[in-house]
């Protein structure tokens, strides 16, 4: 019995097997059909695939019909990752990111360029990747024009980055025939670096929470600004916070080499303490200086008079120390004597309410608050006519005000509004943001003969006719006055035809969106 049981699984064991073979060769045979067949299917799907882009062409959008210069503008307000994707929307848009045009703006931030390693003591984080940083620095580094440096708390990025920029171009000082570097950092005519002052958690003092820049990165940001000094135009360094030992130091070499070729430098919040810096006085062909009121005294204003200096704006921010004494009246008389041609602008920009620093004598075109807490008052008013009025060009107060406006008329700021049109025949540009009558807008229009920029807050206008009459108004003219202002309507049509184009009243967001004419972040 077992040699039959056994012989009967053989058989079953020969049979199965036999029939598994033929199965093994069509399989095989299977295969190799459908290897055959790939090549010929993946011909076809190119095929359709052609076809069905050339049947596209007569449907596509305009978009694809844009020529350089616009995709060139485009390019250039998108960061790195942005770009990418645009570059994929279609052909013309891919031949877009790689004009030079694309690239002539430079922004390098926390991910620039990064990718995520894992630490031990601090979890994941953006480490700058070099080879990727090499490709593109080789790649687009002779279109960049603009180089600008967000703040970032990685400093080991951004020390990396800057050294890697230096390197190529010393290297290529040296050794001409280098063929790496591919003129890197060649066209740069503009460098803005702005530092992290303010890094710590809120429940600390304002003075504790404040760094500034030092030690190696500062040594990288000297080194770089003298490798890219032949081609820099405009330098703008902001809250660098620096000790007085180390400010002293800051513009060395860069003067030595951008003393003639400077164009535009801004100084904000260059040290935490008052400081002069007397280097800001040696650049002969300097255009544009912006810088903090710490950093400024009669020496330097001196100096500045002997140069082409044309425009000269004092900016005040939140870090800026409160006991900071002004140039002496003095010195502004002589610096008038010597540059006719010098106009000093005064801002404030702060979230706080913070005193202007009033300059006496000094030729002041330009008074500008840019902070929610900041009011518009009789003795403010009245400064400015009495230390600027035959000169100023600009007044207003900038974005939203945070405070209570009165509405009634013996409470509010609209006389002394008027005044400062009547004794400011150069008056330009007016922005008011509090409550006003549309009976002082009309009256505004009437009297400001050379405004030109009128920017008023439609929340903020009371359609009321309020005022006396002035004895010197005839019956026609108060008539006038009370009638068109009981309508929104009329007072911006009398106030278009005083000005001599189509003027409207402004909404909130269209408001904040105002930008004056004197602004610390044009010059890019």
């Amino acid at each position: 019995m077992v040699n039959e049981t056994t012989t009967t699984v053989m058989e079953e064991a020969k049979t199965s097997k036999s029939k598994q073979k033929p199965g093994k060769s069509k399989n095989k045979s299977q295969s190799s059909s459908k290897e055959k067949r790939e090549p010929k299917q993946r011909v076809k799907k190119e095929k359709k695939e052609e076809e069905e882009e050339e049947e596209d062409d007569g449907i596509q959008s305009p978009w694809v019909d844009l020529p350089d210069l616009l995709l060139e503008r485009i390019y250039d307000h998108l960061n790195i990752k942005e770009r990418f994707y645009a570059s994929h929307v279609c052909r013309s848009w891919n031949r877009g990111f790689y004009l030079p045009y694309s690239w002539s703006t430079f922004v390098f931030d926390e991910y620039t360029l990064t990718r995520r390693r894992f630490n031990y003591y601090s979890g994941w984080q953006y480490i700058l990747d070099h080879l990727r940083t090499q490709q593109c620095l080789s790649t687009v580094g002779s279109a960049i024009r603009v180089l600008i440096f967000r703040p970032m708390t990685n400093f080991y990025n951004l020390y990396e980055f800057m050294n890697m920029i230096s390197f190529y171009v010393e290297k290529q000082e040296q050794d001409t025939d280098w063929t790496q570097s591919c003129g890197i950092g060649a066209n740069i005519h503009t460098l803005h670096y702005t530092f992290p002052c303010n890094m710590q958690a809120r429940d600390e003092s304002e003075r504790e929470r404040l760094y500034g820049t030092g030690g190696k990165l500062l040594a990288a940001l000297k080194r770089l600004m003298t490798n890219l000094s032949p081609s820099l135009r405009h330098l703008k360094l902001v809250d660098l916070m620096l000790d007085n030992s180390e400010a002293l130091h800051l513009l060395d070499q860069f003067c030595c080499d951008c003393a003639t070729s400077l164009r535009t430098l801004i100084l904000i919040n260059a040290t935490k303490y008052v400081c002069p810096l007397l280097h800001v006085g040696c650049f002969l062909n300097l255009k544009t200086l912006m810088i903090s009121p710490q950093n400024l005294n009669d020496d330097i204003i001196y100096l500045l008079s002997e140069t082409g200096l044309q425009d000269l704006h004092i900016i005040q921010n939140r870090y800026t120390p409160l006991e900071v004494p002004a140039v002496s009246a003095k010195c502004w008389r002589e610096c008038a004597k010597r540059s006719a041609h010098l106009s000093v602008h005064l801002r404030v920009e702060s979230k706080r309410e913070r005193q202007l620093l009033w300059q006496e004598a000094a030729p002041v075109r330009t008074v500008l608050f840019s902070s929610p807490q900041c009011k518009l008052s009789t003795e403010l008013i009245l400064k400015c006519v009495d230390l600027y009025g035959a000169k100023l060009e600009v007044f207003g107060h900038l974005g939203l005000p945070r405070f209570h406006q009165p509405q009634s008329f013996n409470e509010r700021h609209d006389p002394f509004l008027l005044l400062l049109c009547k004794t400011c025949p150069n008056l330009q540009t007016l922005a008011i943001r509090e409550r006003i009558s549309t009976a002082t807008i009309l009256l505004l229009a009437e009297f400001g003969k050379k405004i030109r920029n009128f920017y008023v807050r439609r929340n903020a206008v009371i359609l009321r006719a309020d005022w006396p009459k002035n004895p010197e108004w005839t019956d026609d003219f108060y008539y006038w006055l009370k009638k068109t202002s009981r309508s929104y309507e009329l007072t911006e049509k009398e106030v278009s035809h005083k000005l001599g184009y189509r003027w409207t009243m402004l909404d909130d967001k269209d408001y904040i969106r105002v930008k004056p004419i004197v602004d610390t972040n044009n010059f890019l």
